[in-house]
């Protein structure tokens, strides 16, 4: 799967501004780091918290040792948990699994077989 954005024109007139959209799709070069969703999670919904560490895995029921290794990268993100994650951030689990199949992705750019096309 690849991260990819509408790209447009935008142009001045004068009633104002405006975009076109192009339809065309513009994809991130996977060779550009992506964050782990631990990484993402850390930054933007427990750096806003007030809660500590702690309490936040007891919002997830999740142990404070596996909220660790998540937000330090050391395990991966399960469905289980995007749901869980979804429930206390408001951020879709659609949106964390993204994160976690983009990272996976990153990491393994440069191990892609070579094979033999079926078509």
């Amino acid at each position: 799967m690849k991260h990819s954005m509408h790209i447009g024109i935008e142009y001045n007139s004068d009633r104002g501004k405006a975009l076109i959209d192009t339809g065309e799709r513009v994809s991130r070069p996977e060779h550009l780091k992506r964050p782990h969703p631990g990484e993402v999670f850390k930054r933007r919904c427990m750096s806003k918290s007030s809660l500590k560490q702690n309490e936040i895995a007891q919002c997830l029921s999740i142990s404070t040792k596996h909220l660790s290794r998540f937000i330090n990268g050391h395990t991966n993100l399960t469905i289980e948990l995007a749901r869980k994650l979804e429930a206390v951030s408001g951020i879709s689990a659609q949106a964390w699994m993204h994160y976690q199949v983009a990272y996976d992705l990153y990491r393994t750019a440069n191990s892609k077989p070579n094979l033999k096309s079926i078509y």
